[in-house]
């Protein structure tokens, strides 16, 4: 039981935890003994631990641990990638001659993103930031630190916004013009599912629903592969998607199969190949993750609302599906070519684009 007491001309709180006594001394301050008294009456009341214990380990130590929980938590791709800039960044805390997760700092921080910016963008920077709060809040979990000391330490702005780059109609028609079979096929099914390039290579036959007309991308751990999000998803198979599947001849197990059960390329192979076909067919500012970018911001402009594009490309949140919220110059233009005005201020043109 909890209990306040006054010995002399200090004040003390006294209580239990785990069978063990703890008396704190408050020198002359009955009201912060008080304070402290319901606090530790209110954590008892909830079942919380009054006096949690830390494994305070070095930083070498943690950073090791956290990069076996990416690699067995995280997509293999998302696992390199935070594998990188850890890396680069265990390099800085090491030339600064930090041992701790204690001299992660905001100062220490402000230093790092003024090394980052002289060759990066402040983009690249804010994943830098994303990543080592991510590591700090998982050392709170794990008990290796008491608090998050970056908590309050904000992204910076980017000046250098872009919009998402998609393919055109024209651009679709000269890369697949450019394209052998296989990559024609490849190059269409991105464009009908907004897979990742992953996704398509470990895509097997069991993935596909003919029935219920439906592709789910899911983990496949047997062989390190998992979704970005590790959470499946459901594409619908639309009747231009159907016809190119039953197209494609059943090698094995994989819709892209060697023949003997496994993958018949890794995924560089596909973005490679693509790089190829984008310079023949003279076509710039490109890549194979394009192809997703097309997928979502066609539907956005047909009218899909973000959410259900958010599901069918599997974001964990609306506001990376947000950035596919423009349209293209065409789209803009026959929005407001609607308006026609008569004398008295009445739109009286026929609204083809909103109404049809």
């Amino acid at each position: 039981m909890a209990r306040i007491f006054k010995r002399g001309k200090n004040w003390y709180v006294d209580y239990a935890v785990d069978g063990r006594r703890v008396r704190k001394s408050f020198g002359k301050q009955k009201k912060v003994a008080e304070l402290y008294l319901k606090n530790v009456e209110v954590k008892i009341a909830k079942g919380e631990e009054l006096n949690p214990r830390y494994d305070f380990i070095s930083l070498n130590d943690f950073i090791a641990k956290y990069l076996e929980y990416c690699r067995d938590n995280k997509s293999r791709a998302s696992y390199k990638t935070d594998l990188s800039r850890i890396k680069a960044f265990q390099h800085f805390l090491r030339n600064k001659g930090i041992r701790k997760l204690e001299g992660i700092t905001p100062v220490v921080i402000e230093e790092f993103r003024s090394l980052v910016l002289r060759t990066s963008s402040a983009t690249t920077f804010n994943h830098y930031l994303t990543l080592i709060k991510a590591m700090l809040n998982k050392a709170i979990v794990w008990r290796n630190l008491k608090e998050n000391p970056l908590k309050d330490v904000k992204k910076l702005k980017s000046l250098n916004a872009r919009q998402v780059r998609f393919l055109t109609t024209e651009e679709i028609s000269a890369i697949l013009s450019k394209s052998n079979d296989l990559m024609g096929k490849v190059v269409k099914i991105l464009l009908y599912t907004g897979m990742r390039r992953s996704e398509l290579v470990f895509l097997t036959w069991d993935d596909i629903d003919f029935r219920n007309k439906l592709i789910t991308v899911q983990s496949k751990p047997e062989v390190g592969f998992h979704p970005k999000s590790h959470r499946p998803r459901s594409i619908p198979i639309n009747p231009g998607l159907e016809q190119l599947l039953l197209d494609l001849p059943q090698r094995g197990k994989y819709v892209f199969d060697d023949g003997n059960g496994r993958p018949l390329h890794c995924r560089d192979y596909y973005t490679n190949q693509f790089a190829k076909i984008l310079r023949s067919a003279g076509v710039k500012n490109a890549n194979l993750h394009t192809l997703r970018h097309t997928f979502a911001s066609n539907l956005v402009m047909a009218g899909v609302d973000l959410r259900t594009v958010q599901e069918l490309l599997g974001h964990s949140m609306i506001k990376v599906t947000e950035r596919y919220a423009h349209l293209s110059p065409d789209h803009r233009t026959r929005a407001v070519n609607v308006l026609k005005f008569d004398q008295d201020g009445t739109n009286v043109a026929q609204n083809e684009f909103l109404g049809g």
